[in-house]
């Protein structure tokens, strides 16, 4: 099993919610918490490019909320980008190519989930 489908699992068991396809490309799960539905970790395929990377393949990432001081600290560790397509002051990509052990990450997830109202 890969990084994503294991994260994606850890998901399901911890909070049971499944993902959300909200998009027309069926490769970017939303995960959503409450009545008002709040996002709290995306899983989405995009070109490595897209995180300064060199190169044009495609990598699974994961946003997530966290507090801004924690993104502002992360973002300079290897592994971690300023978010994809998210507000950059309290979102933070997560790479998961195995850079980032399943722990840290589910970590994350579980601060973006108590951090989302």
């Amino acid at each position: 099993m890969n990084q994503s489908d294991r994260i994606m699992d850890f998901i399901t068991r911890e909070y049971a919610d499944k993902p959300d396809y909200l998009f027309e490309t069926s490769d970017t799960a939303v995960f959503r918490k409450g009545k008002r539905k709040k996002w709290y970790a995306v899983v989405m395929n995009i070109s490595r490019s897209k995180l300064g990377l060199k190169s044009d393949e495609k990598v699974t990432v994961l946003n997530v909320k966290l507090n801004p001081n924690d993104v502002a600290l992360l973002v300079d560790r290897k592994g971690y980008f300023p978010a994809y397509h998210m507000n950059k002051k309290h979102w933070c990509t997560l790479i998961l190519d195995g850079t980032l052990s399943d722990d840290e990450v589910f970590s994350a997830i579980c601060c973006s989930y108590s951090l989302v109202k």
